[in-house]
């Protein structure tokens, strides 16, 4: 008993040591600490391409990279890549290919307003949602074919905003009324480009004004929102450059959300 009280006395004052050294340590060398953690903020910055000179651009690559290397650290690699992933990867180090299944075609049930849909995961505009529960989903296609990402349509794919693109959101109404848009002002920024049709039947998209797009920094584009069904509603972003055909991409959005959804 006694030894022990003895060996327990020795390390409590031994600790009390350390910790005072220490103490004296950080006081002496405090600054010197400083600059190797303000150091590896900077390499951070740096590394993410994120350390800005002057005004940054809403659409910067700089916001890109920022992005994607977040995801680096919210992910751990995946134990078997997919050839494409494996090539994006070696193509766009940084990007976050080597980290998710963005070329993953297996489908991913999720239920929204209610409603089963089956949904590749190579159609979400973020492939991490892939392995979540989503009531809401937001997806990315080409404006040209209205297909999801490929090897050869990387470039656009990977934009922050690009007018070769077209993001879909699929969302329940989670309370809301059926149409809520319809009788709201389209918001600061944007305009009505064509009359609601009589009583209501059909939706007409909303643009950005193109000189407020510019000043603010973002792509000239447009809204286009319907009802897919009682319980579901459907938003369509699309680069203004499409706009003469804002009732081709309504039908081939209908279509596409037709196919995703699981019949019964």
């Amino acid at each position: 008993m006694k030894k022990s009280l003895q060996n327990s006395i020795r390390w409590t004052m031994f600790s009390s040591l350390l910790f005072v050294l220490m103490g004296m340590g950080y006081l002496t060398h405090r600054q010197q600490v400083f600059e190797v953690l303000a150091a590896g903020t900077q390499w951070v910055l740096v590394t993410c391409g994120f350390e800005p000179e002057g005004e940054e651009n809403v659409q910067s690559d700089r916001l890109r990279k920022l992005y994607y290397a977040a995801r680096m650290f919210n992910q751990s690699p995946p134990r078997e890549l997919l050839a494409e992933d494996q090539l994006a990867a070696e193509r766009y180090p940084g990007m976050g290919f080597g980290l998710v299944h963005t070329f993953d075609t297996r489908p991913v049930s999720m239920v929204i307003g209610g409603w089963l849909f089956s949904i590749p995961c190579t159609y979400f505009a973020d492939a991490r949602d892939c392995d979540k529960s989503l009531t809401t989903v937001r997806l990315k296609v080409s404006a040209g074919d209205f297909k999801p990402i490929s090897s050869a349509t990387i470039e656009p794919f990977l934009a922050v905003a690009s007018p070769e693109i077209i993001r879909i959101t699929i969302a329940g109404l989670d309370g809301a009324q059926a149409g809520w848009w319809r009788e709201q002002s389209p918001g600061k920024g944007y305009q009505r480009q064509f009359p609601v049709a009589s009583q209501g039947k059909e939706d007409s998209p909303v643009c950005t004004e193109a000189e407020w797009a510019r000043q603010s920094g973002v792509l000239d584009h447009c809204l286009l929102r319907t009802m897919y069904n009682a319980d579901v509603m459907v938003e369509v972003m699309f680069g203004a450059v499409h706009l003469s055909r804002w009732e081709d991409i309504r039908r081939e959005t209908k279509e596409l959300v037709d196919h995703l959804q699981v019949r019964q």
